[in-house]
């Protein structure tokens, strides 16, 4: 039997009451989506299904039924609308908006860096500030999740592990994370308590994406993913794109209180950075002296300041001196730091206040990234499997170089628990 013989025969299998299911039009975890027709108003829309096997945990379900509740709250025109959720036999179901075009990540592959990048996050941001200002942190922001109306609206879906902000996020002592590792932010990750800058995290990965093509962190593996996210420098966006570098550095920094502090103050940097007179954005009453200079690869339109080309260069002038007088502080403070003879005897002064930036021993910066693995491997549930990688492993190794490190002496107490709870 091929493959669309046994898609044919699912589909005729599948009996919801009140719907007509035509076709299979996507497939994600244990969720099925097809495409329907809605009998009583005789609509199109898009069933999405779960079936489960018997010995499936039950909150899984729940979790799924929450999607629907939590998603029919939420009415925004860059949010999927839900019609409806339920459980008919051993179907769980929700009934959602149909929108038949190819989603972001499809557009990616088709064609990067994608027309109109401002404006898809722009309108996804609008939904993410909508969603956390009624209490819910998406957690799963990536391409395949954000879809496109007839007009060309993005619209954002896949709410199945939203969570609300007042909840307990750290899912690290049941050794388990959600979400996409490419897309994950470093707090995610690693199972920290989360709020609604994560998620502009995760958008910033999809604007780097749609952009050039790639994702700014890939590792070998899911691990190594997370700890490039957590670890590695923001990278640098090809040269015909440096404008909107500024913006990537604030969507990727890894400490959240260095992000913008919500959607709306995104909006802003997005409405500052292309200008009220972009076709693409809605349009502000009002001057502006900002306006459009340079037409961007797939026919992005890109609005700089007049004089762009004088006043770039002036602004990184600034940056130099501004780099150049850090660094010569930075100098003189390893300098004094090495030559305490300078200050003579005679002098007042403590030694340690010109000790500017002192530069971290081998051990500290070993206990460091051991530390951010042991928590990377304790967030996917590698706790004390497999051998040689994992979290109770890492953290031994911790106070072998620092005996008295109360953050691994507290993992490994966690560990210690929850193999005794295990056991119990």
């Amino acid at each position: 039997m091929s493959i669309s013989e046994e898609q044919a025969k699912e589909v005729s299998s599948l009996k919801i009451p009140g719907y007509r299911i035509q076709r299979m039009i996507g497939q994600g975890g244990m969720a099925k989506v097809y495409l329907a027709i809605q009998e009583s108003l005789e609509r199109k829309i898009a069933l999405k299904i779960m079936t489960p096997p018997l010995d499936i945990d039950h909150s899984l379900c729940e979790r799924f039924l929450k999607e629907g509740k939590i998603v029919a709250q939420l009415s925004h025109p860059s949010i999927i609308t839900v019609y409806d959720v339920g459980c008919f036999g051993n179907h769980y179901y929700m009934a959602m908006e149909y929108l038949g075009g190819a989603n972001l990540k499809q557009r990616i592959q088709q064609q990067a860096p994608v027309v109109c990048p401002l404006k898809i996050i722009r309108q996804v941001a609008s939904a993410l500030g909508y969603a956390h200002a009624h209490g819910f942190v998406h957690r799963d922001v990536k391409p395949a999740n954000i879809l496109f109306k007839e007009d060309g609206t993005a619209v954002l879906t896949d709410f199945g592990i939203a969570k609300p902000l007042t909840a307990h996020t750290q899912l690290t002592a049941v050794g388990f994370c959600v979400g996409t590792p490419e897309y994950m932010s470093p707090e995610q990750a690693t199972g920290k308590k989360l709020d609604g800058r994560s998620d502009l995290y995760s958008l910033g990965v999809v604007f780097y994406e749609m952009l050039t093509g790639q994702k700014p962190f890939i590792g070998d593996d899911a691990i190594a993913t997370i700890l490039m996210h957590a670890q590695s420098p923001i990278p640098s966006l090809p040269s015909q794109f440096a404008i909107y570098q500024p913006l990537v550095e604030h969507l990727l920094a890894k400490d959240p209180h260095d992000r913008f502090e919500d959607a709306e103050a995104l909006i802003a940097f997005i409405d500052h950075l292309s200008g009220p007179s972009e076709k693409e954005l809605p349009q502000k009453t009002g001057t502006s002296r900002w306006s459009p200079t340079q037409v961007m690869p797939g026919g992005t339109r890109v609005l700089v300041e007049p004089s762009s080309e004088k006043k770039s260069s002036t602004y990184r002038a600034r940056r130099w001196a501004m780099g150049i007088g850090l660094l010569a502080l930075v100098f003189l403070g390893i300098y004094l730091f090495l030559s305490p003879s300078l200050i003579g005897p005679q002098s007042n002064e403590p030694l340690k206040q010109v000790e500017v930036f002192p530069k971290k021993s081998q051990d500290q910066e070993r206990v460091e990234h051991l530390l951010n693995v042991a928590e990377v491997h304790a967030a996917v549930g590698r706790l004390t499997e497999p051998p040689g990688s994992n979290a109770y492993e890492a953290y031994k190794m911790v106070l072998e170089i620092d005996p008295d490190n109360e953050q691994a002496q507290k993992g490994l107490r966690k560990i210690e628990n929850l193999k005794s709870q295990k056991h119990e």
